[in-house]
């Protein structure tokens, strides 16, 4: 909780950042509509991507917004708390280091959070409410995108403890955009390329959370989308703890916990 409250008050503090969130929201909105009612829907619902091009690339971009933010402040809570010179305090408190990292990225979620609700309330005041029914079953993929990312968060925590590099989830967010069906179907990507989007566990994550909440084809039955979701889930959480143990001790031993370079 007070890795928690730290991020949550070193980020919103300030009046002006939740009056900057409205604003860039809004302004990051406004092409999707533009381009939506500039090209229409008819080809993009072809493709695979449903009636609707602008309510396709709003799940995508809350759940990658949703997913990357928790990740990203896992390294930023250790990169900064490092550069401050107060990661040795951090390391001597009676908790589990993991769970430092866990309240760092409860923050940034409940940040992530507050955006899509500026998201939600944006798209009805500017496009209308809607009439699509969500299936209850949606929160599952949801809930297996967000663990795979945190324990995405730690793999890359321990990435910086070993390294001091901290620019890995840039990647990882570059090529989720472009290759996961974020903003459009992976359908229309040619096989030299589209076999890596498969190859993405956050690609049949969207392909779920997609299907239950705006009743697009799946590339996969249902069933696939969530095992494939749910074992990258498993996997990433218990290698993510796993590995930031062994190179936190590795990293004690070397002597290198506050060092900065």
């Amino acid at each position: 909780m007070a890795a928690f409250a730290q991020m949550w008050r070193e980020h919103n503090r300030f009046r002006i950042v939740w009056a900057a969130r409205v604003i860039t929201t809004f302004l990051f909105l406004a092409p999707i509509l533009l381009m939506s009612r500039a090209y229409g829907s008819e080809g993009f619902a072809a493709s695979g991507g449903g009636r609707d091009f602008v309510t396709f690339a709003a799940v995508g971009l809350v759940m990658i917004n949703a997913a990357t933010r928790p990740m990203a402040a896992t390294i930023f809570y250790l990169s900064n708390s490092n550069r401050v010179g107060i990661l040795p305090a951090l390391w001597t408190t009676p908790a589990p280091r993991w769970a430092l990292c866990l309240g760092a990225s409860l923050a940034a979620l409940a940040d992530a959070v507050v955006e899509g609700a500026i998201i939600i309330v944006l798209a009805f005041l500017f496009f209308g409410p809607s009439t699509q029914t969500v299936s209850p079953l949606a929160v599952v993929p949801l809930l297996f995108g967000l663990a795979t990312f945190w324990g995405l968060g730690l793999v890359f925590g321990s990435v910086f403890l070993a390294t001091r590099s901290w620019a890995a989830n840039a990647i990882v967010s570059g090529l989720l955009l472009a290759l996961a069906g974020t903003v459009f179907p992976i359908t229309i990507l040619p096989w030299s390329v589209r076999w890596l989007s498969y190859a993405f566990p956050h690609t049949y994550v969207l392909d779920a959370l997609r299907h239950l909440v705006l009743g697009t084809p799946t590339i996969a039955p249902l069933a696939v989308d969530l095992t494939v979701a749910g074992g990258s889930a498993i996997l990433a959480v218990l290698g993510g703890i796993v590995m930031f143990r062994r190179t936190d001790r590795e990293a004690a031993r070397r002597g290198v916990i506050g060092l900065y370079t």
